[in-house]
C-alpha cells in the first residue's frame, strides 16, 4: 500500500475509526509515478515493471483457472 488511508495516517488519528471498503480498496489500487521530472529512462523502467507486474498476473490467474 503506497498510500494509507487518511483515516489510517497518524494526524487523523483523533477521528480513527474502521473503514474496511475503504481499507480494502487501498490494498487493491496501483499508483504509478508521474512528475515532471521523469526521465525516458525512468518511465521505460515504470512502463518495464508494469508489463512484467502485468505479464506475471495473468499467468498466476490462468495457473488458477
Amino acid at each position: 500500500m503506497q498510500y494509507p488511508p487518511n483515516h489510517l495516517q497518524a494526524a487523523f488519528a483523533p477521528w480513527r475509526r474502521d473503514l474496511p471498503a475503504t481499507e480494502q480498496v487501498a490494498a487493491e489500487i496501483l499508483s504509478l509515478p508521474f512528475h515532471q521530472h521523469l526521465t525516458r529512462v525512468d518511465i521505460s523502467y515504470v512502463v518495464a515493471s508494469l508489463e512484467q507486474a502485468l505479464k506475471s498476473t495473468r499467468a498466476a490467474s490462468c495457473a488458477n483457472s
